[in-house]
């Protein structure tokens, strides 16, 4: 087949449930489909043929025994996905397999803000033409953007970088020949949650505090992304915000996001500070950090009451290396939350703070490639 796959509806039903129930059976697959099993095996052999399946083994036999039924599961080898992580000053590159197994991660900074300079970079860092010891090679390419991308994959805002008026997008079909996907991280974040969480769970937000705030929202399953593709730009809710004896009206990413924190305790101690030395210094009581540190756990707490509120998700994730450094924070959130909040709300820190952008970004292109928006798949 070619890298632009075509399944008919009942083979994207079966490889929905191979990928959904790792080392599944050909009969558990017709009941669950309600499909007839010569169907079923018919469409099984198609796709081993072209590659998309692996038989792992045999399972159980019945208690009356008979031949043990093959096991089947998703083949890694199909081909592989590659997802980039445009940063500040930096890119983030992930390999990943045909079922979401990472591959390997590499990471280069960028001398330049600058789209030309991003693409230049992937360019030259980047082997789109390799197989990696697979069937098919590469398969599609995703690009996260700390900004805002609309529903025309045209990236509007992007406060970190200069874009210049060059579409990465354009840049990388024509070298490549693959379907290309670009998503606000926070979206692909909130993917992440929902396909590589054990747990089914069809709504929740995805809070991502870095240098700015956004969020990424999953309703009834699917990941809603507003008219201009807008939703969850939760940076820029207004406040005041007391500045010695003035209020003055701010974002709250002004004020709260990480890199609002650091810059802050910087300036007031006059030095370069990282996470972990600023994670040292909490522990050791530094006024000044704890200070900053209150600081944030009321207006982060404010922010998810205010974002329940509104959404009423099952579940609210934060995806924050500030609280990844110093996890004393999200009990500290939880106990705010319990005090300004008459609801429970049910918030957890996000399983894979370093990589979920990059694997959430590896189901969303594999979605794609398979034509499978909108059906879950479980990596």
């Amino acid at each position: 087949m070619e890298k632009g796959i075509l399944l008919d509806k009942n083979s994207k039903l079966i490889l929905q449930q191979i990928f959904n129930n790792e080392n599944i059976t050909r009969v558990q697959i017709a009941k669950n489909l309600d499909m007839n099993k010569a169907t079923v095996t018919n469409i099984l052999n198609d796709l081993k043929n072209e590659h998309f399946v692996k038989e792992t083994g045999a399972g159980d036999s019945t208690k009356i025994g008979g031949r043990k039924p093959i096991l089947l599961a998703i083949n890694e080898n199909y081909g592989y996905t590659i997802s980039i992580d445009i940063g500040y000053d930096y890119l983030e590159v992930m390999y990943n397999f045909f079922n979401g197994q990472i591959m390997r991660c590499d990471t280069f900074l960028l001398k330049e803000k600058t789209m030309p300079e991003v693409i230049n970079t992937i360019k030259e860092k980047v082997n789109f033409n390799s197989k990696l010891g697979t069937t098919n090679g590469l398969l599609g390419i995703s690009l996260s953007i700390h900004g805002i991308v609309d529903n025309e994959r045209d990236i509007v805002d992007s406060p970190f970088l200069d874009l210049k008026n060059v579409s990465i997008i354009d840049e990388f079909e024509k070298i490549t020949g693959v379907p290309i996907n670009i998503e606000n991280e926070a979206n692909l974040s909130a993917i992440f949650e929902r396909d590589f969480n054990e747990k089914n769970i069809n709504n929740l937000i995805a809070i991502s505090i870095h240098k700015g705030i956004g969020a990424g929202l999953i309703i009834n399953g699917k990941l809603y992304r507003g008219l201009n593709g807008e939703a969850g730009e939760l940076g820029r809710t207004l406040f005041h915000f007391k500045d010695g004896s003035i209020y003055k009206l701010q974002k709250i990413e002004e004020v709260c996001s990480q890199d609002a924190i650091i810059n802050r305790l910087q300036k007031k101690l006059n030095k370069e500070l990282d996470l972990k030395e600023i994670g040292k210094m909490y522990e050791e009581n530094c006024v000044v950090v704890t200070d900053e540190i209150d600081l944030f756990i009321q207006m982060i707490a404010l922010l998810i009451h205010n974002v329940n509120v509104q959404f009423n998700p099952d579940t609210i994730y934060l995806n924050s290396p500030l609280i990844n450094e110093i996890p004393e924070t999200m009990i500290r959130i939880r106990r705010e939350l319990e005090s300004i909040s008459s609801q429970k709300i049910s918030i957890k820190l996000s399983s894979n703070v370093k990589h979920s952008i990059l694997l959430g970004a590896s189901s969303y292109i594999t979605h794609r490639i398979l034509g499978m928006d909108h059906l879950k798949l479980k990596f």
